[in-house]
């Protein structure tokens, strides 16, 4: 009976210092393990962000916040002064620490008004072309999706570009400063051949004649009035614009005459282009048919 006893002593003796063990090997892989959050990490000037722990064990808590500033409780909110990238430090009980980065942005203090990222190129080209991309805005990240590779094709702010493919496409265009993709679509037509010319002139001449209508029915100019420039006359506001066949103007001086308001309507019948024979990719003359209508 002795033996029965002492044998029962040692079991629960050994079962107890198991469960001792283990509770210890539990307490302390535990402890190695950092449960913390910081949301949101990318925010503008004068957000705030919310710093939560939930390690378990923790009695300790030590933010450091990558500028200098330290707070020493389990959860807080806090404003970064200034902006910029912080890698902010969480130490729990003085042994096990966990990091993260966050993403501090400026808003414009100049003045200037802030506006939304944009891409500035033609809706219509040709296959094997190279095409001016441009992107507009104050960020300094630029990832280009020109939509042929599947791959980004560019981290320039403006980029130039070949489509080997006709089609159409749909660019995309991202920067630190934008939530979701900005997106511009383009038609990309079959290279002709001398038989093809006149088709694709054509084309050309049709997509300017609706932007110059778009001047004349009072709609913004600079916007129309850039879009055919950079992207048909290669920055030339000399070329030289033909009206009914007899009347001279630069194409400036033409678009500002557009754009006066009288008791006529002007309307853009016909625009049919020159290819400069210097530059094959510029256009240096538009012949246009128009006339004008009572209101």
């Amino acid at each position: 009976m002795k033996v029965f006893t002492v044998k029962l002593t040692i079991v629960g003796i050994s079962v107890v210092m198991c469960m001792a063990i283990a509770a210890v090997i539990r307490f302390n892989w535990e402890e190695k393990t950092v449960r913390a959050s910081i949301t949101p990490v990318d925010i503008h000037l004068g957000e705030s962000i919310t710093l939560k722990d939930s390690t378990a064990g923790a009695t300790a808590w030590l933010w450091e916040l990558g500028n200098g500033d330290t707070l020493s409780v389990r959860s807080a909110t806090y404003t970064f002064p200034e902006a910029g990238k912080y890698q902010v430090r969480l130490l729990v009980n003085n042994s096990i620490s966990a990091k993260f980065v966050v993403n501090v942005h400026a808003f414009h203090t100049d003045g200037r008004e802030e506006k939304p990222v944009k891409i500035i190129a033609p809706d219509i080209a040709i296959q094997g072309e190279f095409i001016i991309f441009k992107g507009e805005g104050e960020s300094k990240e630029w990832r280009w999706e020109f939509g042929e590779s599947g791959i980004i094709d560019s981290r320039d702010k403006n980029a130039i570009y070949a489509y080997m493919q006709p089609g159409t496409y749909e660019v995309q265009l991202s920067t630190e400063d934008t939530r979701y993709p900005v997106r511009h679509t383009l038609e990309v037509l079959p290279r002709y051949e001398n038989n093809d010319t006149v088709d694709v002139l054509g084309a050309i001449g049709e997509d300017i004649r609706i932007k110059l209508q778009a001047v004349a029915d009072g709609e913004p100019f600079t916007e129309n009035y850039h879009y055919v420039l950079d992207n048909y006359l290669c920055s030339n506001p000399d070329a030289m614009v033909i009206v009914n066949g007899k009347l001279r103007n630069d194409f400036y001086s033409y678009c500002q005459g557009l754009k006066i308001i009288g008791l006529k309507t002007t309307v853009i019948e016909h625009v049919s282009v020159t290819i400069d024979p210097q530059e094959e990719q510029c256009i240096n003359k538009l012949n246009i048919t128009q006339y004008e209508s009572e209101e």
